[in-house]
Parts: C-alpha cells; structure tokens; sequence
C-alpha cells in the first residue's frame, strides 16, 4: 500500500481486512463518540450557526509592556467554565490576543461559532463570572465588548478568518486554530491547577498566572520549534513556504 512519502507492506490477509472494512459498513463521522469537534464542517450538522465575539479590553498604561498574564486569566478563569458548560453547543471557538499602541489596544477575545441561543447563554455566564467581575472593580479589565445575539452577522464557517487568504484557507483555519487555542487552555490547566475560585484576592490570583505565563512562554521558546512547527511542516510534505513580512505580537 503506498502513501505519500514512505510505504508500508502489509501481509495480504491484512490486506484484505482493511480493504473489507473501508468497503462497506463504515460508520459515519457522526455515529462515533467524540468525532463531533474539530473535524471539517462538511462532517458534522451545523444549523443556524453564526459567529460570536466575547472582547476583554485590558488596562494598558503608558510606558508598560502589555500584561499577557491577564489573557491567561481570563482564558482559565472566565472562558474555560463557559466552555465547560457549553462546549457540546459549539462545534467551533478559538482565542485572539493583540496588543497594539491603538484604538482597541490590549485586547483578549473569545470567539465561537454557534446559535444565537448559544451565544446568548454563553454571554450571560461570562456577564456573570465573579472572577470579571473581580477583575474590572480592580481595574484590570477596563470595558467588555459582547455581540448582541439578536443581530447574527457572520454565518459563514470563514467569515473570522483573515479576507486575505483564499477561500478554501479561510473555510478550513476555524478547525485548525480552535485546536491551537485548546493546546494553549490546556497549558494553562497543567501548570496552573489551582481553581480560580481558591482566592478572592484578583491581584494574588493575577500573580499565580503571571508566574504560569513565563513556565509556558519558556516552553514555547524550548519545545515550540519541534513540537509544533515542525510536525505542522510535516502535515504539508516539508514544502517550501513564503515568508513575506515580520509578524509579531
């Protein structure tokens, strides 16, 4: 049986197995637990869905490097329990972090793809997260941006994605991203298992993922090169890529 870039020889009673058991009787994505998140869209039944977004503008003084340690915060504290909740109703969601010398400024977003009736719960349970609320009395979090789900916009599964890209990128980063945003959430979990709930000091609390955002910056600067962006080149057959201008935060 020959694949893309090695071979693999199988006994011919093997063989034949395989052959039977992709032939006929196949169980459908959708019959398999489990199968329901981050497979392409074409997979799974996705009715009435629309994109959402959850803004956290962050306090960012003049002369101060932007606090990261916030987006982590917020990510564990307030979205995680969300996603907990309602993460069976939301096929699509990843995070977005910037921060730039402009308007928005430092901003942490949450953005998931789901009906209005999903979005309008998920709102009320950040609306009401104690945590944010600690945060924005204590004047780390300055204003939170919800959309209104009465007014859907964005049906599209790549209506989010950068209008830039081609069609077919745009239509397939939500499942590509959304498993990066949960590779990182997870980071966070392993390295900072305390509940957020365990104080009501948001300043102690801010301070447990500062010191949980340098462990995974470190591990980012360590592992990141093999670990991620090298087994994402291997997907692609180590083809050469364009680098076309310097990103950055």
């Amino acid at each position: 049986m020959k694949m893309i870039g090695f071979s693999i020889k199988l006994p011919g009673l093997v063989l034949l197995v395989l052959i039977v058991t992709y032939g006929c009787g196949v169980q459908k994505f959708s019959d398999i637990p489990g199968a329901s998140h981050n497979f392409p869209h074409e997979m799974k039944a996705i009715e009435d869905a629309f994109w959402w977004k959850c803004r956290f503008k962050i306090a960012w003084p003049e002369g101060e490097r932007p606090k990261g340690a916030v987006d982590l915060l917020l990510a564990h504290a307030v979205v995680a329990p969300v996603l907990s909740q309602y993460g069976d109703n939301i096929p699509y969601w990843r995070f977005h972090r910037r921060a730039a010398r402009d308007a928005a400024g430092h901003q942490f977003s949450f953005l998931f793809y789901g009906t209005p009736r999903t979005a309008s719960s998920v709102f009320d349970a950040v609306e009401t997260s104690g945590v944010l609320h600690r945060a924005v009395t204590a004047g780390i979090v300055e204003k939170v941006i919800l959309d209104d789900p009465a007014t859907p916009e964005r049906s599209g599964i790549g209506d989010t994605s950068d209008p830039n890209w081609s069609p077919e990128i745009q239509r397939r980063w939500p499942a590509f991203i959304m498993g990066v945003s949960s590779f990182w959430l997870g980071l966070i979990i392993e390295v900072q298992p305390q509940s957020p709930e365990s104080t009501d000091d948001i300043r102690q609390l801010l301070s447990a993922y500062r010191q949980a955002d340098a462990v995974i910056t470190k591990k980012w600067r360590n592992e990141g090169q093999h670990a991620l962006l090298h087994h994402l080149n291997a997907v692609f057959g180590y083809e050469p890529m364009l680098i076309r201008k310097a990103l950055s935060f």
